[in-house]
């Protein structure tokens, strides 16, 4: 199950494994598809500040966990693709190398959590 069900939060982290910002690795930044990297643009931080202060709320202590699932959900995702690729139900060459992208997704996820002393 990839749903969050209605959780609004996993949703938000959904969201933001998308969200690039200008100063991510080489790697992120190539995967980008939307200007989320343009100056004026808010961070992923900037952006869960937002939120709950638009909510009244503070955010979770364990944001990281949600970070990590909307990256770890990205990963599936991709996984999925690559899948389809690797027995030639899609030929899309661009997704040729999307095995890469899942581990460096997983590696993100890894990142983060290292970092949030999780």
């Amino acid at each position: 199950e990839m749903a969050t069900l209605g959780d609004p939060w996993m949703d938000l982290g959904n969201s933001l494994a998308y969200w690039v910002e200008a100063q991510d690795d080489p790697i992120a930044r190539a995967t980008r598809r939307q200007p989320t990297h343009l100056p004026g643009m808010l961070t992923r931080r900037e952006i869960v500040a937002e939120y709950f202060a638009r909510a009244g709320r503070e955010p979770p202590a364990n944001w990281a966990f949600y970070e990590v699932y909307g990256l770890f959900r990205l990963a599936a995702i991709a996984q999925q693709i690559y899948l389809r690729y690797h027995r030639k139900e899609t030929r899309n060459p661009a997704f040729r190398h999307f095995w890469l992208y899942v581990h460096y997704l997983v590696w993100r996820c890894h990142r983060i959590l290292r970092r949030s002393g999780a």
